[in-house]
């Protein structure tokens, strides 16, 4: 047991709070150092301090005290071994050592030797930049300076733990520690990990073999992905790591994008690890704060084959929850992706041209309009999800590019438009000839996806208007706009007029299943027909009243600005325009109204500004959003079964 100083322990621990924020910067200058370019061609960003105590903090969580409650003793504390297999300049490591000497300095040990005989004896890591790894082994020297004088019979040599290796590289398949004659002397445990903890490396799955070579990337679908493909992001073999090396009831405490829990990188990682009876006990979002522009998730694991984390609550966005999935959400999408046959024909992508040259500017329109009033069949205005969002009035939109749109012509009837035929024969054939696909090479006149089916219901339906959505969006505020124009895919498309299907879309009921079932892109919704409409149980579509739609139309045309910047003044709190909030008190209004339509008058639909992952936002509480989440999924099982 330590030896107490005369130093206050209030005083020391304030010295090393102040030594630890010093040395944090350490590793933001040095990726300054080495430029965007290379941090982003290798997926190399330094972890903020903040970021880094949290994730610290998670994984620690478990190991401090016993099943009754009770503290553990400053010798259980040093038998715990932590691992960092992405190192860099070893700011989790620093962190992980100030947050255990806090608690021991806590429970009334308050020497100065701890810090030293915590890195000693508990902390680990790795990376392949050398560099990085002695400004690590600079820093834990520093820090744990104050009790190199009580270390005499065994002082704390950083180089011993801390190593210049890839990690993925340094244990056998049994997850022993494999000692080359390149350290020898290293202290790394053979037993294995309690924690395994840090910020591997983002770095796409079809970027690994150009980046790292063919050999490497052959070694890493070798090695860690039996059972998934080979396009799984660079931090989902660490992820497979952590559970090799871990000790029963080990945890894992990785900083990872939202691409982990999608596509590949989620079957060849999270599927596989839960699947092999690892839990998620903790997922946390938020903006990154350092140099990479990008929305984080900190993810925690723990593999319950002890009991060390057997009594964890999931704690997912600072919520508990029964379990957390791969699709990092509490609510299992297989379970709940049953498509409706009524929903069908509702919900269409926009068009995909698949080549830009279909494009003509406002000039080169009006001069094949001048020409002759027929080319006004084939060449109409083009809108994004950009240009319907940011216009004051989608309805009366000024088209800044218009599209050639043969629709599903044969090439003998597109001749009946020369003019617009040679625009596309100079401009798309020398790129279709070339493409993959056989009907993009064969039907080279045609967009590469121009939606018969949607086209076709718009015809039957003689609409004039129908309902669109962006794709890729900030908020879910879908809007109608006119017909007779071409929108591309970056639209979603519901091909009805209907004043109480756009009611239900804008609702939060709507709005809560998509952020359910979809995935993202940064900040944004990714907005799916198959996973989020398709599978969304309607409730009966009443008579609603539209006052709160033709008045959001009001206040952006009073304001002069698209939808986007009002739906950023409405999760303003700061924001107090009278304009504004009559229009969230319509917004509640038309909740209440979907709400009553599915039945459910007892739940309450005021809103609340909540500070969420995507920031401020004027939405329900969090309990309503649960219940109505879980009142969904048991409406489509219940569907689904009796269907």
């Amino acid at each position: 047991m330590p030896e107490t100083v005369s130093e206050a322990p209030s005083s020391r621990m304030s010295r090393l709070e102040a030594l630890r924020e010093r040395l944090a910067n350490i590793g933001y200058e040095y990726e300054n150092q080495l430029g965007p370019a290379e941090r982003s061609r290798i997926g190399l960003f330094y972890t903020p301090l903040d970021i880094a105590s949290r994730v610290v903090e998670k994984a620690l969580q478990p190991f401090l005290f016993h099943q009754d409650g009770t503290p553990k003793s400053y010798s259980e504390i040093l038998e715990l071994r932590i691992f960092d297999p992405a190192l860099g300049s070893g700011i989790f490591l620093l962190e992980a050592c100030f947050q255990l000497t806090r608690f021991l300095d806590k429970q009334g040990f308050s020497s100065p030797e701890i810090p030293g005989m915590i890195a000693r004896n508990c902390l680990f890591g790795a990376d392949i930049d050398s560099q990085a790894v002695q400004i690590a082994c600079d820093s834990l020297r520093e820090f744990t300076d104050l009790s190199k004088e009580f270390l005499s019979a065994d002082p704390f040599i950083p180089e011993k733990n801390l190593l210049c290796a890839d990690s993925l590289k340094l244990f056998n398949d049994k997850a022993e520690y494999l000692r080359s004659e390149n350290f020898p002397d290293s202290k790394f445990p053979q037993n294995g990990f309690d924690i395994v903890l840090g910020n591997p490396p983002f770095l796409g799955g079809r970027k690994i073999r150009r980046v790292l070579g063919d050999e490497y990337f052959d070694f890493l679908t070798r090695q860690f992905t039996q059972h998934g493909s080979g396009n799984a992001d660079l931090c989902v073999y660490f992820f497979h790591l952590a559970e090799k090396i871990l000790r029963p009831g080990g945890v894992c405490g990785f900083i990872a994008t939202n691409t982990i829990s999608e596509g590949d990188s989620r079957k060849s990682g999270l599927d596989v690890l839960l699947a092999k009876g690892a839990r998620i006990f903790s997922v946390e979002s938020f903006p990154w704060t350092g140099s990479a522009a990008v929305h984080v998730t900190a993810i925690h694991l723990h593999f319950p084959k002890g009991t060390a984390c057997s009594t964890l609550t999931p704690i997912l966005h600072g919520n508990p929850v029964r379990k957390i999935f791969a699709s990092l959400k509490h609510l299992d999408p297989q379970r709940t992706a049953h498509s409706f046959p009524e929903n069908e024909n509702l919900c269409y992508q926009g068009c995909v041209l698949a080549a830009k040259g279909f494009i003509l500017t406002p000039e080169e329109t009006k001069r094949l309009w001048e020409m002759d009033e027929k080319y006004q069949e084939v060449v109409l205005p083009y809108f994004t999800g950009d240009d319907i969002f940011s216009a004051p009035d989608p309805m009366k939109i000024s088209p800044r590019r218009f599209v050639i749109a043969f629709g599903s012509r044969t090439l003998e009837e597109s001749e009946e438009f020369p003019e617009a035929l040679k625009i596309v024969r100079e401009r798309v054939w020398p790129i279709r000839k070339e493409a993959r696909r056989k009907a993009h090479r064969d039907y080279w006149w045609h967009f590469g996806d121009k939606r018969p089916t949607l086209m076709r219901i718009i015809r039957e339906r003689n609409l004039e208007n129908f309902i669109i959505q962006t794709r890729h969006s900030k908020f879910l505020s879908p809007v109608r706009v006119p017909t007779d124009a071409i929108y591309s895919e970056s639209t979603i498309i519901f091909p009805t007029d209907s004043a109480e299907l756009l009611a239900v879309l804008n609702s939060s009921v709507h709005e809560i299943w998509v952020r359910e079932t979809s995935s993202s892109l940064g900040n944004e919704l990714r907005y799916s027909p198959t996973d989020c409409f398709n599978t969304f149980p309607l409730p009966p579509l009443k008579k609603a009243p539209m006052t709160w739609d033709k008045r959001r139309w009001g206040v952006c045309r009073a304001l002069n600005c698209g939808l986007t910047a009002l739906m950023n003044r409405i999760h303003d709190p700061k924001e107090l325009n009278p304009e504004i909030l009559k229009l969230r008190d319509l917004f509640i209004a038309n909740d209440s109204a979907v709400l009553a339509a599915y039945g459910w008058t007892d739940l309450n639909a005021k809103r609340e500004f909540r500070e969420t992952p995507r920031g401020i936002r004027f939405e329900l509480s969090e309990s309503v959003q649960m219940e109505i989440l879980v009142r969904l999924t048991e409406s489509s099982n219940f569907r689904i079964l009796y269907s």
